[in-house]
Protein backbone atom coordinates (compact mmCIF):
# COMPACT_ATOMS: atom_id res chain seq x y z
CA UNK A 1 0.00 0.00 0.00
CA UNK A 2 2.86 2.52 0.69
CA UNK A 3 4.41 1.87 -2.89
CA UNK A 4 1.54 3.56 -4.44
CA UNK A 5 1.04 6.30 -2.40
CA UNK A 6 4.22 7.31 -2.86
CA UNK A 7 3.93 6.65 -6.62
CA UNK A 8 0.55 8.65 -6.55
CA UNK A 9 2.40 11.36 -4.86
CA UNK A 10 5.44 11.43 -7.37
CA UNK A 11 2.77 11.61 -9.69
CA UNK A 12 1.38 14.79 -8.69
CA UNK A 13 4.43 16.30 -8.21
CA UNK A 14 5.53 15.19 -11.43
CA UNK A 15 3.25 16.88 -12.66
CA UNK A 16 3.59 20.06 -11.09
CA UNK A 17 7.47 20.27 -11.88
CA UNK A 18 5.76 20.09 -15.88
CA UNK A 19 3.42 23.10 -15.13
CA UNK A 20 6.09 25.09 -13.71
CA UNK A 21 9.00 24.33 -16.50
CA UNK A 22 5.73 25.03 -18.95
CA UNK A 23 5.51 28.07 -17.03
CA UNK A 24 8.59 29.05 -16.98
CA UNK A 25 8.51 28.60 -20.64
CA UNK A 26 5.66 30.76 -20.80
CA UNK A 27 7.46 33.80 -19.50
CA UNK A 28 10.64 33.62 -21.50
CA UNK A 29 7.90 33.69 -24.45
CA UNK A 30 9.04 29.86 -25.64
CA UNK A 31 5.42 29.20 -25.29
CA UNK A 32 2.31 30.36 -26.08
CA UNK A 33 -0.56 28.78 -24.71
CA UNK A 34 -3.73 29.02 -26.40
CA UNK A 35 -5.23 31.23 -22.86
CA UNK A 36 -8.97 30.55 -24.01
CA UNK A 37 -7.89 26.80 -23.93
CA UNK A 38 -6.21 27.03 -20.50
CA UNK A 39 -9.49 28.91 -19.09
CA UNK A 40 -11.38 25.80 -20.45
CA UNK A 41 -9.01 23.10 -19.09
CA UNK A 42 -9.48 25.11 -15.86
CA UNK A 43 -12.83 23.83 -15.97
CA UNK A 44 -12.84 20.52 -16.79
CA UNK A 45 -10.11 20.07 -14.71
CA UNK A 46 -11.81 20.95 -11.56
CA UNK A 47 -14.72 18.71 -12.82
CA UNK A 48 -12.40 15.81 -13.94
CA UNK A 49 -10.73 15.82 -10.61
CA UNK A 50 -13.87 15.82 -8.46
CA UNK A 51 -15.69 13.21 -10.60
CA UNK A 52 -12.71 10.67 -10.62
CA UNK A 53 -12.35 10.86 -7.11
CA UNK A 54 -16.13 10.59 -6.26
CA UNK A 55 -15.90 7.89 -9.32
CA UNK A 56 -12.24 5.62 -7.63
CA UNK A 57 -13.30 5.56 -4.14
CA UNK A 58 -9.33 6.37 -4.04
CA UNK A 59 -7.86 9.59 -3.00
CA UNK A 60 -4.49 8.41 -3.88
CA UNK A 61 -5.25 7.46 -7.33
CA UNK A 62 -6.79 11.07 -7.36
CA UNK A 63 -3.45 12.76 -6.59
CA UNK A 64 -2.86 13.49 -9.97
CA UNK A 65 -5.94 15.00 -11.02
CA UNK A 66 -5.80 17.01 -8.01
CA UNK A 67 -2.00 18.26 -8.75
CA UNK A 68 -3.19 19.04 -12.25
CA UNK A 69 -6.63 21.21 -11.53
CA UNK A 70 -4.21 23.70 -9.05
CA UNK A 71 -1.26 23.92 -11.72
CA UNK A 72 -4.17 24.57 -14.78
CA UNK A 73 -5.33 27.26 -12.51
CA UNK A 74 -1.88 28.62 -12.18
CA UNK A 75 -0.60 28.35 -15.51
CA UNK A 76 -4.54 29.86 -16.74
CA UNK A 77 -3.35 32.87 -14.28
CA UNK A 78 0.11 33.29 -15.38
CA UNK A 79 -0.94 33.49 -18.94
CA UNK A 80 -3.34 36.18 -18.06
CA UNK A 81 -0.45 38.38 -17.39
CA UNK A 82 0.78 37.16 -20.77
CA UNK A 83 -1.74 39.20 -23.10
CA UNK A 84 -5.48 38.80 -23.77
CA UNK A 85 -8.03 36.19 -23.69
CA UNK A 86 -8.38 34.63 -26.91
CA UNK A 87 -12.10 33.34 -27.78
CA UNK A 88 -13.52 30.17 -27.29
CA UNK A 89 -13.95 28.35 -30.99
CA UNK A 90 -16.28 26.26 -32.00
CA UNK A 91 -14.38 22.70 -30.45
CA UNK A 92 -13.69 24.61 -27.06
CA UNK A 93 -17.64 25.83 -26.98
CA UNK A 94 -19.01 22.30 -27.53
CA UNK A 95 -16.66 21.02 -24.62
CA UNK A 96 -17.63 23.44 -22.71
CA UNK A 97 -21.39 22.68 -23.38
CA UNK A 98 -20.05 18.78 -22.95
CA UNK A 99 -18.53 19.44 -20.01
CA UNK A 100 -21.56 21.39 -18.56
CA UNK A 101 -23.93 18.81 -19.42
CA UNK A 102 -21.49 16.21 -17.11
CA UNK A 103 -22.58 17.86 -14.07
CA UNK A 104 -25.96 17.05 -14.89
CA UNK A 105 -25.54 13.96 -15.91
CA UNK A 106 -23.57 13.23 -12.06
CA UNK A 107 -26.42 15.25 -10.65
CA UNK A 108 -29.69 13.37 -12.38
CA UNK A 109 -28.05 10.35 -12.68
CA UNK A 110 -25.94 9.97 -9.28
CA UNK A 111 -23.37 9.20 -10.95
CA UNK A 112 -19.78 10.38 -11.38
CA UNK A 113 -18.70 7.35 -13.27
CA UNK A 114 -20.82 8.73 -16.26
CA UNK A 115 -19.60 12.37 -15.73
CA UNK A 116 -16.55 11.51 -15.83
CA UNK A 117 -16.45 9.54 -18.94
CA UNK A 118 -17.89 11.98 -20.54
CA UNK A 119 -15.44 14.42 -19.06
CA UNK A 120 -12.96 12.84 -21.22
CA UNK A 121 -14.49 13.92 -24.67
CA UNK A 122 -14.22 16.77 -23.16
CA UNK A 123 -10.66 16.76 -22.61
CA UNK A 124 -9.96 15.34 -25.95
CA UNK A 125 -11.94 17.92 -27.79
CA UNK A 126 -10.14 20.55 -25.92
CA UNK A 127 -6.96 19.66 -27.35
CA UNK A 128 -7.69 19.96 -30.77
CA UNK A 129 -6.60 23.85 -30.52
CA UNK A 130 -3.74 22.97 -29.17
CA UNK A 131 -2.67 20.15 -31.57
CA UNK A 132 -3.75 22.75 -34.42
CA UNK A 133 -1.09 25.38 -33.22
CA UNK A 134 1.61 22.66 -33.10
CA UNK A 135 1.15 21.23 -36.23
CA UNK A 136 1.01 24.91 -38.13
CA UNK A 137 3.54 26.08 -35.74
CA UNK A 138 5.88 23.63 -33.80
CA UNK A 139 7.29 26.55 -32.05
CA UNK A 140 3.95 27.11 -29.99
CA UNK A 141 4.96 24.69 -27.77
CA UNK A 142 8.20 22.68 -26.15
CA UNK A 143 8.09 19.07 -25.71
CA UNK A 144 9.83 19.01 -22.45
CA UNK A 145 6.71 19.70 -20.46
CA UNK A 146 4.13 17.59 -22.39
CA UNK A 147 6.31 14.58 -21.70
CA UNK A 148 7.14 15.07 -18.22
CA UNK A 149 3.15 14.91 -18.04
CA UNK A 150 2.69 11.82 -19.88
CA UNK A 151 5.57 10.29 -17.32
CA UNK A 152 2.77 11.52 -14.78
CA UNK A 153 -0.03 9.59 -16.33
CA UNK A 154 2.13 6.39 -16.29
CA UNK A 155 2.89 6.83 -12.98
CA UNK A 156 -0.43 7.16 -12.30
CA UNK A 157 -2.06 4.07 -14.64
CA UNK A 158 0.51 2.01 -12.37
CA UNK A 159 -1.15 3.23 -9.40
CA UNK A 160 -4.41 2.26 -10.68
CA UNK A 161 -2.98 -1.31 -11.26
CA UNK A 162 -1.59 -1.23 -8.13
CA UNK A 163 -5.13 -0.92 -6.68
CA UNK A 164 -6.88 -2.40 -8.65
CA UNK A 165 -10.62 -3.52 -7.94
CA UNK A 166 -12.50 -4.16 -11.40
CA UNK A 167 -12.87 -0.81 -11.94
CA UNK A 168 -12.04 -0.68 -15.36
CA UNK A 169 -13.25 3.38 -15.83
CA UNK A 170 -10.68 4.21 -13.32
CA UNK A 171 -8.05 3.76 -16.36
CA UNK A 172 -10.16 5.92 -19.36
CA UNK A 173 -9.03 9.32 -17.58
CA UNK A 174 -5.29 8.68 -17.57
CA UNK A 175 -4.76 6.85 -20.50
CA UNK A 176 -6.70 9.67 -22.40
CA UNK A 177 -4.72 11.77 -20.79
CA UNK A 178 -1.25 10.32 -21.66
CA UNK A 179 -2.38 9.72 -25.46
CA UNK A 180 -3.18 13.65 -25.24
CA UNK A 181 -0.30 15.02 -23.73
CA UNK A 182 2.09 12.74 -25.42
CA UNK A 183 0.82 13.20 -28.74
CA UNK A 184 1.41 17.32 -27.96
CA UNK A 185 5.01 16.15 -27.05
CA UNK A 186 5.80 14.36 -30.03
CA UNK A 187 4.31 16.93 -32.51
CA UNK A 188 6.17 19.85 -30.59
CA UNK A 189 9.48 17.46 -30.97
CA UNK A 190 9.74 17.25 -34.88
CA UNK A 191 11.90 19.78 -36.59
CA UNK A 192 10.77 22.15 -37.94
CA UNK A 193 11.08 22.41 -42.11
Amino acid sequence: MIVEVILGIIAGLTHIIAFLIYNKQMLQGLSRPNRATWMLWVFISTLNCASYIVMSRDIVKGFLPIASTIACIAVFVVSLFKGKLSKLNLGDEVALVIGCFSIFIWWGYHSATYANLLLQVCIFISFIPTYRGVWRDVATEKALPWFIWSSAYILTITVVFLRWQDQYQDLVYPINCLLLHAGVGILAFRRKD
